[in-house]
């Protein structure tokens, strides 16, 4: 917030009873600041999370300047952090991850894990 005051990071997370890598939210918060809301005059970045249809879905969206996700995973070497976090949900969580943008609208980051997925089983009250 100090070095980004234009910037506001949101929070809705009533749902946080789940298990994800480490570092798999952090980037691509950082993604939606770096590449989509800095040097916006009111960049918004908001995180909610939210047990849905026997899945955990978290969502990291921004109000910046979008970008076209086709082109992004088909250029080389570029959007390797993105990648990387989709690879880890998929085989360590049974999760997916999906990317919505389109130029001028910003973007949404939807991941969705399986409740009953690697340590995410209901727990006993």
């Amino acid at each position: 917030m100090i070095r980004f005051p234009s910037i506001r990071v949101e929070y809705d997370t009533p749902d946080t009873g789940f298990m994800i890598p480490a570092l798999t939210v952090q980037p691509l918060v950082e993604n939606a600041i770096r590449h989509g809301v800095r040097g916006a005059e009111n960049g918004v970045v908001r995180v909610s999370s939210k047990k849905k249809d026997g899945f955990y879905e978290i969502v990291i969206g921004d109000n910046g300047k979008g970008f076209d996700p086709e082109a992004a995973e088909k250029s080389d070497g570029t959007h390797i952090g993105v990648r990387n976090v989709r690879e880890r949900i998929s085989s360590l969580c049974c999760g997916t991850m999906t990317v919505e943008s389109a130029d001028g609208k910003g973007k949404k980051i939807v991941i969705r894990i399986p409740v009953n997925a690697g340590g995410n089983e209901p727990q006993a009250e």
